[in-house]
């Protein structure tokens, strides 16, 4: 029963870690895919004032759309549309 019982533990362990390791990941993708776009939204020119807006809507569907992805709102969704349960 012991074993069991540190078996459980040690795997709901490394199921966290897994976890933390896949959110940090996440977020870096995040940052390293917003930075070009903060870059030219605080630019001098205008013109790439201009492009920066016009890619900040697209770039924040696809941050959402990835959210949800890792977060398995997807599959909660697309599994209730399915099925019919929560």
């Amino acid at each position: 029963m012991l074993l069991y019982i540190f078996s459980v533990v040690a795997l709901q362990t490394m199921l966290s870690r897994i976890d933390d390791i896949v959110i940090a990941i996440s977020a870096i993708l995040i940052t390293l895919l917003w930075i070009p776009i903060a870059l030219n939204f605080f630019s001098a020119d205008e013109n790439k004032q201009y492009m920066a807006r016009q890619r900040l809507k697209n770039a924040s569907i696809g941050t959402v759309i990835y959210i949800m992805a890792i977060s398995g709102t997807i599959f909660v969704l697309f599994n209730y549309i399915v099925t019919g349960k929560p």
